[in-house]
């Protein structure tokens, strides 16, 4: 049985409820997780957003509510190949919206933001990353 880290549960530590039924659920049934990024203050956004890896400054993200709305992952080990990390980052974001689904959660996912199931239509991706959509 798979359990959380102690980075993974202090992440966890700092996530809306209903992120974390998504959580439990895929790491139970989906695949092993490490959660990267939950809560984030005002310096660390705004140095993301000033380096180009959030397109949002402080307080705009939902990393940057109490709870955190967001999430950042990564499958556990971490693939090394580009190409192998894609396709698992997409994998468990299918699975983390198929299970948000089920449980009413409503979850947009970083690497097709609109939710149209067309990966080529943004200029941002953000593929390590989810949040509820609400």
């Amino acid at each position: 049985m798979r359990k959380w880290g102690k980075r993974s549960r202090d992440v966890y530590d700092e996530l809306d409820a209903r992120l974390q039924i998504v959580l439990d659920r895929t790491l139970a049934e989906v695949a092993d997780i490490s959660l990267i990024t939950g809560f984030r203050g005002q310096t660390e956004q705004n140095d993301m957003y000033l380096s180009g890896n959030s397109k949002l400054p402080w307080p705009r993200s939902k990393h940057n509510k109490e709870p955190s709305l967001a999430v950042d992952y990564q499958p556990y080990p971490m693939p090394q190949r580009t190409e192998k990390l894609w396709a698992a980052l997409a994998y468990i974001a299918g699975h983390m919206i198929r299970i948000g689904l089920e449980e009413g959660i409503a979850l947009r996912w970083g690497g097709d933001w609109n939710g149209d199931g067309d990966l080529t239509d943004q200029n941002f991706d953000d593929l390590f990353h989810i949040e509820i959509d609400k």
